[in-house]
């Protein structure tokens, strides 16, 4: 097969392609292609291990060389495998790889220049990782990727509004509250966006929607620093 035939989606949904076309693949041969293109190149051991962690270690490893045969069956580049560990071939394109390399450009930044704005809130604000899947090592690294997109979302936005753009700050802090609706932070820099364009009706509901999440789920009020926010705001309309 040429190279980068083989395609592997992990953001919102589960697929494997190769040179164009669907393959059908089991579900223990997902995962092994999953943890790969989280994790990199792992020990045979902790892939077994994690994947088959109610197996004994035998039953686990065996688990492990059906479904690197069965991988190699369909693409010979699929996956690599040494005597103790394991991979995904060098032809293989997984797609939260391109999600990453967002996350740390974004986290790098200094400022907003060169920075393509739209394109970047498609990549940051994209599908879930596997959603449906409920592993325990599947959660670790979809909550890991959600921090790390809302730490992306919350930094952008911040920028946004420092240089004065209130209004790609929205999107931005939106799509940080829909990560994490109960993350203050996220709530805050939505308000303030909200504020800055002059839509204080907006920066209310904003705020209302937080507070009755807040009361729902935890039984507590928002900070006082929040609520600040928004009253210093409404003493200055009101001055004006």
């Amino acid at each position: 097969m040429s190279t980068q035939a083989c395609r592997i989606r992990l953001l919102g949904h589960w697929r494997l392609d190769l040179e164009g076309r669907r393959a059908q693949v089991g579900s223990r041969e997902q995962r092994v292609t999953a943890l790969l293109g989280l994790r990199g190149t792992q020990p045979r051991a902790a892939v077994a291990g994690t994947l088959w962690p109610d197996s004994t270690d035998v039953r686990a490893r065996a688990n492990l060389r059906t479904s690197l045969l069965r991988l190699r069956s369909l693409n010979a580049g699929l996956v690599e495998s040494a005597r103790a560990s394991v991979a995904l071939g060098p032809q293989v394109l997984v797609d939260v790889w391109h999600l990453l390399d967002r996350l740390d450009q974004v986290e790098r930044l200094q400022s907003l220049d060169g920075l393509d704005l739209h394109a970047a809130l498609a990549t940051l604000a994209g599908p879930d990782l596997l959603p449906g899947w409920y592993d325990d090592w599947v959660l670790y690294e979809r909550e890991r990727l959600n921090h790390r997109r809302i730490r992306a979302l919350e930094k952008v936005a911040g920028l946004l509004l420092r240089r004065h753009d209130p209004s790609m700050a929205i999107s931005y802090a939106e799509e940080a509250v829909a990560l994490e609706p109960l993350l203050e932070s996220s709530v805050a820099l939505e308000v303030q966006a909200h504020l800055d364009v002059g839509n204080q009706s907006a920066a209310v509901q904003a705020f209302q929607r937080y507070r009755a999440r807040l009361d729902a789920e935890l039984h507590i009020p928002p900070s006082r620093e929040l609520v600040e926010l928004l009253t210093s705001a409404a003493t200055v309309r009101l001055r004006h």
